[in-house]
């Protein structure tokens, strides 16, 4: 879920959550995520690169089994100097990232033939890896995708740094995620969907965490209202193993708004 669960704040019995999502992935699975740092006044090349060169590399990509989806987001709040963005690949196994990466070189060159803006394609190859600040190779425990028609255009990552990564995981998934899907069969959270992760690599307490939560929302304005209404029944909720999981809380809670994705039928979705 988008949850944020406050360590600090919990030992005074106040509970706090917000909401992330990764709205292209379902159950298991490997997960590549590229962070990028582009300046203001390149934003606008760098979005329609994604949108109109990226976007259709990864529907060829799904519509051929290669990958499960793919997506690209922006940072909700910008620095001083850059916008950061994230694009992210789901693939159901270590076998079909393998394949996928072996194969996909063809679709790029395919689709450069097709695009609308002149020589984007050009720019894209010159400029893509000066924008590169990061990646991060995750895998998903499990995933709660969300209803079908629900167009989730949010994204909450919620990091924290644990002792067992593993252990993390199945405490969120054996106290979280039943609850949670309790309260969207009762119509009683604004959120989506809801995952959890860990971090593979890299790896080590100099990277500030190793395992995430995320969640999605509609709309900015239902994070909101979530982050700041009581959830019903939390109360009843044995919380510390989780708490116990993560001692230090969370690291970091970043909003992404989705720009463009790619769903594992191939469709992109703006």
């Amino acid at each position: 879920m988008f949850e944020i669960i406050n360590f600090k704040l919990f030992r005074m019995k106040k509970i706090f959550f917000i909401a992330l999502l990764f709205p292209i992935i379902g159950l298991s699975q490997y997960v590549d995520m590229w962070h990028f740092s582009v300046p203001f006044d390149e934003t606008k090349i760098y979005e329609a690169t994604e949108k109109e060169w990226f976007a259709k590399v990864m529907s060829k990509a799904a519509q051929n089994k290669l990958i499960n989806g793919w997506a690209m987001a922006r940072r909700v709040g910008k620095d001083e100097k850059n916008v950061k963005y994230i694009t992210w690949i789901a693939f159901g196994d270590i076998e079909s990232r393998k394949r996928a990466y072996n194969s996909i070189g063809k679709y790029f060159d395919e689709t450069s033939k097709q695009l609308f803006t002149p020589k984007l394609s050009e720019l894209g190859r010159n400029k893509w890896g000066s924008y590169v600040v990061g990646k991060s190779n995750l895998y998903f425990d499990d995933f709660m995708s969300a209803p079908a028609g629900i167009n989730v255009k949010y994204s909450v990552h919620n990091l924290a740094m644990s002792s067992d990564a593993k252990n993390f995981s199945n405490q969120q998934k054996r106290i979280w995620l039943p609850f949670f899907k309790n309260l969207v069969k009762s119509n009683q959270t604004k959120q989506k969907n809801w995952g959890v992760a860990r971090r593979l690599n890299p790896r080590g307490h100099k990277h500030g965490w190793n395992v995430m939560t995320v969640d999605g929302y509609e709309t900015l304005d239902d994070i909101f209202e979530s982050i700041n209404s009581d959830i019903p029944g939390i109360s009843n909720l044995d919380l510390k193993p989780i708490i116990d999981s993560a001692p230090n809380g969370w690291v970091e809670q970043i909003i992404w708004e989705i720009i463009v994705r790619v769903n594992s039928k191939g469709e992109i979705i703006n």
